[in-house]
């Protein structure tokens, strides 16, 4: 992509190629042109956060407590991304445990402030209960915004971005209302997949890793014992079981055989299924670890295809939702200790790793996780929740500030290349914080990000943050 900037009040679209959907529906080409507008604008606030997950929430809260008029702009109804609507798609909110050195003294800030705030103070994790968790992260974001005096605007997709030279100056919504334009001093993107730096016209990349795409689902009234000890019964499969699971599209997990070769001789139904020429689609169980007793699943779609290309997204969520129902029915008929198994909820979103993210002014790397690299404008700590590096990783400024383009900061995925994990919730939401207070910086003194005193901003966050205070940074 051109690192050359829009002319002033431009749109780029940045839109990725298409991965392809295989349904001859989207094979049409050609271009129409679309008629010009006179966009009305309802809003000029100091900071728009552009997507309501899990680190857009941070950044809000920390940009309004810093004086920033702030608002939130979020795809769906409700606030919480991945922790949220989407019920977690799997995982707690991890603290890199393995890491004896991480955080000694709890997660600080205003991310340990939110996740306390989840839990109502139980000594756990937050998404160890999900089906309760996920609807106090969306509670708890609105409350805490409010409080800090944040507007939230919900049910509206950024479609463009306004441009005044190379300077992002506000975006493009579209919703129930139609199109209209919201201006800002200071944009942090929180899309999960850089879609405001791409439609400004800043470089991103594509990472053309699996993007392991999913929807959360729960299995309610299944005897979880029993369906253990079926498989204990079970034994070793035969070796004509055994050929069959490894023949199919993808291999079927050992955990469903030799019931899913029963259900798909009998009912036609495939445990595992192609999502057209470009995807897999199966699903995996879990036991759940809180009330109501629940077993939960989620789907897994793997295959070439990225998070940003909106048909073939929407033709894996085509496909879920078809298949979602059919696999709670294939273990209610088949699956011992599921005879009275139902659906009980599924979650609204599909979640996906990897996609879009920005060229940053310094992309963090391996080597740098692995060396536990020290920077000196450092605004977070990384710890590897897989593997004990000392000290852990410094997470530079410079990774939040996009080339090319002023009046702009990203933070969780859309400034992460997949790589290291740095896409933990919990290093997401540090970064939230650090961006939303460098945003409120930029407005207070009347600069770019870019130019944002660091020094100012590390002596705000030491005060927040424990872990950086021990650090002495």
């Amino acid at each position: 992509m051109s690192k050359d900037a829009p002319a002033a009040d431009e749109v780029a679209s940045g839109a990725p190629p298409l991965s392809g959907s295989g349904a001859d529906l989207w094979n049409v080409t050609g271009t129409v042109e679309r008629p010009s507008q006179q966009i009305p604008v309802i809003a000029d606030v100091d900071v728009l956060v552009a997507g309501g997950g899990v680190g857009g929430i941070i950044a809000a809260v920390a940009a309004a407590r810093y004086g920033a008029r702030t608002l939130v702009v979020e795809t769906h109804s409700s606030l919480g991304g991945n922790m949220g609507p989407a019920m977690f798609v799997g995982g707690t909110l991890h603290l890199a445990l393995h890491n004896p050195e991480a955080f000694p003294n709890g997660l600080g800030g205003i991310p340990g402030e939110f996740n306390r705030r989840v839990v109502d103070g139980e000594a756990r994790n937050v998404g160890s209960d999900y089906f309760r968790d996920h609807h106090s992260v969306s509670y708890t974001a609105l409350k805490m915004l409010t409080e800090a005096g944040a507007d939230v605007l919900l049910s509206s997709v950024v479609s463009g971005v306004i441009m005044e030279g190379r300077r992002a100056a506000g975006v493009f919504v579209e919703n129930k209302s139609g199109t209209l334009a919201l201006r800002s001093k200071v944009i942090i993107d929180c899309t999960g997949t850089a879609d405001v730096a791409a439609r400004a016209g800043a470089p991103v990349t594509e990472m053309p890793s699996n993007p392991s795409a999913g929807t959360f689902f729960a299995i309610a009234n299944a005897d979880w014992d029993a369906y253990q000890r079926a498989l204990a019964d079970r034994g070793d499969l035969s070796p004509d079981d055994q050929a069959w699971m490894q023949a199919q599209v993808c291999p079927v997990s050992d955990g469903f055989m030799p019931w899913a070769r029963t259900a798909c001789e009998l009912d036609g139904f495939k445990i595992v299924q192609t999502v057209d020429d470009f995807a897999t689609l199966e699903a995996t169980l879990m036991l759940s670890r809180g009330e109501p007793p629940l077993v939960y699943a989620r789907t897994r779609v793997n295959g070439n295809y990225n998070p940003g290309d909106g048909l073939a997204m929407s033709r894996i969520a085509q496909h879920e939702r078809t298949y979602i129902p059919e696999f709670a029915a294939f273990l209610r008929r088949h699956v011992p200790g599921f005879e009275r198994a139902q659906l009980h909820v599924v979650a609204p979103l599909t979640c996906a790793r990897g996609g879009k993210s920005i060229e940053s002014v310094y992309v963090v790397t391996h080597d740098d996780v692995a060396r536990s690299a020290r920077f000196h404008d450092v605004v977070c700590i990384y710890y590897d929740d897989k593997q004990y590096y000392p000290g852990g990783c410094d997470l530079p400024y410079r990774m939040l500030l996009p080339q090319g383009v002023d009046g702009l900061l990203a933070a969780g995925k859309s400034a992460v290349r997949r790589g290291p994990q740095i896409r933990q919730r919990h290093t997401v939401q540090l970064m939230g914080q650090a961006a939303g207070v460098a945003a409120a910086l930029a407005v207070k003194h009347g600069v770019q990000p870019r130019d944002v005193d660091v020094a100012e901003l590390q002596r705000i966050l030491h005060a927040l943050d424990p872990e950086l205070e021990r650090r002495g940074v």
